[in-house]
């Protein structure tokens, strides 16, 4: 939960060509203001093969993707694709940011999934195509004790930058800003969202220490507790929350 930049790659390609255009992304991550851009990881996961619990760790965080299958008793589950090729590396944008994960995964075009006891196998639409979905936290950039606002902004502005490259050079992605800034380019408003985004979480965040504690094992843990303003924050979260929504002038 916070203010994230996602994005969905899609190529039809082999693992020559995967490792073509991921070395070009990276780069180009290189070329732009970043805190810090990783060497290329590469691994493979083919059913079957034996796997170190080092390759079966990187399997399950990198590369994954998951598919909605509607099951014969009328359930809807989420049914996970493991990869079994991976190209990726990472980027950390400033201080603050999350790290983002950039790469392309091929999958198995068929997957097992045990359900009530019954295996199904499910087609994945993965086939011959290699992709990527990855979420990355931008909003703890924007935190004081880094930098505030022109923090943020750099973090964010710099992946958007970095994508508005990468769809240039003929790759499929899809975007979802949760500050709105990638559909409508306006820097105000992205400066706004940021601000409603504090408020928000650290008035949830504040709820929750109150009724849980922060102990390490059972009570509330989360980097806006580290912001020197967060009193603040909180407060204007909570007064943000709790004013009424304005009424549609067409309603009686």
């Amino acid at each position: 939960m916070g203010l994230s930049l996602c994005y969905e790659i899609r190529q039809r390609t082999d693992a020559a060509g995967a490792r073509r255009i991921v070395g070009k992304l990276r780069d180009l991550a290189l070329s732009l203001d970043f805190d810090e851009v990783s060497e290329l990881i590469e691994f493979r996961g083919e059913p079957g093969e034996h796997r170190d619990d080092e390759t079966e760790r990187l399997l399950s965080i990198f590369g994954s993707q998951y598919g909605q299958k509607t099951m014969p008793d009328g359930q809807e589950i989420w049914v996970p694709i493991n990869p079994r090729h991976v190209v990726c590396f990472a980027i950390q944008p400033t201080r603050g940011s999350e790290t983002a994960q950039v790469g392309l995964a091929a999958h198995p075009a068929v997957v097992e999934y045990e359900h009530l006891g019954t295996t199904h196998y499910i087609e994945t639409g993965l086939a011959g195509v290699y992709s990527w979905s990855q979420c990355c936290k931008t909003q703890y950039a924007g935190l004081k004790q880094y930098g505030g606002v022109a923090n943020f902004l750099r973090a964010h502005l710099g992946l958007v930058a970095f994508l508005d490259q990468a769809r240039q050079t003929g790759l499929s992605i899809e975007v979802s800003d949760d500050s709105g800034y990638w559909a409508d380019r306006d820097r105000t408003k992205l400066e706004q969202s940021l601000d409603r985004w504090n408020g928000l979480i650290a008035a949830f965040a504040g709820q929750l220490k109150d009724r849980l504690g922060t102990d390490a094992e059972t009570g509330v843990q989360a980097p806006i507790f580290t912001a020197p303003d967060f009193e603040h924050l909180e407060a204007k979260g909570l007064a943000d929350w709790s004013e009424p929504e304005e009424e549609d002038e067409a309603s009686p």
